[in-house]
């Protein structure tokens, strides 16, 4: 019976990173259909959000089913935890997905042509969103406590695009349009940049979450910042037979995300096969034999 909630506490873990790949695949879509006006993209990324949410709802449920059947304790009870919070995060940056995506709509249907410059910034601070979500998504697989602490610089980097979007829009007040309908169509154009801000900030809240999971410390990256390498990994705490992490296993779930996003360690790992799966089947014979 044990094996049996082991390996559905694996599957879990391995859904949540399957979902995240599927964000961040579909965060590209967005950020493109936004950028090249591409109407039948942007209706095609939000259907598939609605998909990513579906799956995110189906996760909590597991999730909640298992605490409530299993009783799970100590690191399985983390593990459980913090599959739920980054499932949260996913959730808000699946609905900040779908809202790029509407926005790209919005600007095609009512005819706005953003200045070269706003869509350029976009495009900026998409490619360093791009970068967050993937550090993280590295983070969440080899659970690298050090890799974390980057993160806050890498959101600075991000927020500063996003701000200088807003400085370069509100220089342009020559910007004129024929009636209040048009500028509300214009502030939910505009608003592609601030949902990309707010994308990175719930990707480093999720990736955060390992900090409570491997130390049972609720601490986000920001809080480790200052923290000595060698102590952070001093404040580990030990796994129940439960929380089995396998690096090599889980970035296979998120093999979709571009390579120069993910770290070189991670990239290494695609495609890797898992040792421990041969020793796992072992036993499943075993327990049929």
């Amino acid at each position: 019976m044990r094996k049996l909630f082991s390996r559905q506490l694996i599957e879990a873990r391995h859904e949540m990173l399957s979902i995240y790949e599927a964000i961040d695949v579909t965060l590209h879509d967005a950020v493109k259909s936004f950028v090249t006006d591409d109407k039948k993209l942007a209706s095609k990324t939000k259907k598939q959000a609605l998909r990513i949410d579906a799956r995110c709802a189906n996760l909590e449920a597991v999730c909640y089913n298992l605490i409530a059947t299993q009783g799970p304790v100590a690191s399985d009870f983390r593990l459980l935890q913090t599959i739920i919070y980054t499932n949260f995060c996913l959730q808000r940056m699946c609905d900040k997905v779908r809202r790029i995506a509407r926005a790209a709509q919005h600007k095609v249907t009512s005819d706005i042509e953003l200045p070269a410059e706003l869509i350029d910034l976009v495009e900026q601070e998409a490619a360093s969103v791009y970068k967050v979500l993937g550090t993280a998504a590295s983070v969440l697989v080899t659970n690298d406590l050090g890799l974390l602490r980057t993160l806050n610089a890498q959101e600075e980097d991000t927020h500063g695009i996003y701000e200088e979007f807003f400085r370069a829009y509100n220089r342009m007040a020559a910007m004129q349009l024929s009636d209040d309908r048009s500028y509300d169509d214009l502030r939910r154009v505009i608003m592609a940049s601030r949902y990309l801000d707010r994308c990175a900030q719930y990707a480093i809240d999720a990736a955060g979450r390992i900090t409570f999971l491997l130390t049972g410390q609720r601490w986000s990256a920001a809080d480790i910042a200052g923290i000595d390498e060698e102590e952070l990994e001093g404040m580990r705490v030990p796994s129940g037979e439960g929380i089995i992490l396998r690096p090599a296993a889980d970035a296979s779930y998120i093999a979709a995300i571009p390579a120069d996003e993910l770290t070189p360690e991670v990239v290494a790992l695609v495609g890797q096969p898992d040792e421990d799966d041969d020793e796992d089947d072992e036993d499943d014979e075993d327990d049929l034999a």
